[in-house]
């Protein structure tokens, strides 16, 4: 099958480049690709003036790993968009595929959408957000203007399937778990009763990580560490006040920038537990990311965590917006780590987390346009 995929991938930064990466290496390894990247992803404004590439990711290795890629798509330019649909109706792709997660791509995505169409050459839209994180009233019209329009789409959630059916009624909406990203797992590197915890990714006010300092505070009893890793993106000044004040500077250390990959590994490879205190999600690469090292996780029962979070197999559920609950869940993985959670992640993983199983969603969903 003739497959085009348009997603950023390395060396932009973030899990969505991430995701993306890994399924066009599963898409690459079954059918023939027509992978197109970006140029160029967002204004310099709108990304926080924060850098959008990874100074340690190897561009030239990753292009030669496929045998149809470019990086020439510039987002602001209507002119990029024009040379893009050209490639794609020269390729005749089988199914051109589209993720979604931001409403910045509603002009691109409709425009491209109604070109394709027009041309008969059908597209999936992958949901790996339906709405954001930080959404509004305005950023949801937005939403709905390209999720109206499309035809096939594959979600991460059920909360987020029973959404889109109610946007298009007439799509067709296949649920798949977010895969995980694979990694060597590894115990942990440290001896000792310290329970070693972390939170990681960036750092915005619906992840709760005020409420998961003010947990380790309340769990003074327990032999514990926190590292935060990630770019905090209002800066980090308030969540080092209230680590003052609550008085566990010697229990958190802050690790305030974008970790790459080579060094995520370890960070990783010393930790117990994945802590994700989440005001409001619905689904997380985080979790895909602790799963591929065979990390336990720690999660608010949000969005659609009770779909792959298997509570007292791979990691627990509690109450959101509740920092005694989360102490709670600390001390329930402090008193239980005899359990095997790697063994039941790898499990669970195999059954319905895979990148291969993605890919298989996305054949049927095509033969289905054919």
């Amino acid at each position: 099958m003739k497959v085009c995929l348009i997603a950023p991938i390395p060396p932009f930064r973030g899990g969505i480049a991430k995701y993306c990466y890994s399924l066009a290496q599963e898409l690459e390894k079954r059918h023939e690709l027509l992978l197109l990247s970006y140029r160029r992803q967002y204004p310099a404004l709108l990304y926080g003036k924060k850098p959008q590439l990874d100074a340690t990711s190897d561009r030239k290795t990753i292009t030669e790993e496929f045998r149809r890629i470019s990086y020439n798509i510039d987002s602001v330019s209507v002119a990029s968009w024009l040379a893009t649909a050209r490639r794609i109706e020269a390729f005749s792709p089988d199914v051109v595929i589209l993720p979604w997660w931001v409403t910045y791509w509603t002009p691109m995505y409709a425009w491209l959408m109604r070109r394709l169409r027009k041309r008969g050459i059908s597209c999936i839209l992958l949901c790996i957000n339906v709405y954001e994180h930080e959404d509004s009233l305005f950023k949801k019209i937005l939403a709905r203007f390209v999720l109206r329009r499309a035809e096939k789409m594959i979600v991460h959630s059920t909360l987020e399937q029973a959404e889109l059916q109610a946007i298009n009624g007439t799509a067709a909406v296949r649920l798949h778990l977010l895969p995980i990203f694979s990694y060597d797992s590894s115990k942990p590197l440290h001896s000792g009763t310290t329970l070693h915890l972390l939170f990681f990714g960036f750092v915005r006010p619906y992840k709760g990580l005020d409420l998961l300092l003010r947990a380790v505070a309340m769990a003074a009893d327990l032999d514990i560490k926190l590292t935060v890793v990630g770019e905090f993106w209002h800066g980090s000044e308030e969540y080092r006040l209230l680590i003052h004040e609550l008085d566990i500077s010697d229990r958190v250390e802050i690790v305030d920038r974008y970790v790459a990959d080579e060094e995520m590994v370890g960070y990783f490879a010393r930790t117990d537990l994945v802590v994700l205190p989440y005001r409001t999600t619905k689904t997380s690469g985080v979790i895909a990311t602790s799963y591929g090292f065979g990390k336990p996780v720690l999660a608010t029962d949000v969005g659609g965590f009770h779909e792959v979070v298997v509570d007292g197999c791979t990691g627990r559920l509690v109450q959101p917006n509740d920092p005694l609950a989360i102490a709670e869940g600390i001390r329930w993985f402090y008193n239980n780590r005899q359990i095997d959670f790697e063994k039941n992640i790898n499990t669970v993983v195999a059954q319905k987390m895979s990148w291969g199983s993605l890919v298989n969603a996305i054949e049927e969903m095509a033969n289905h346009l054919l």
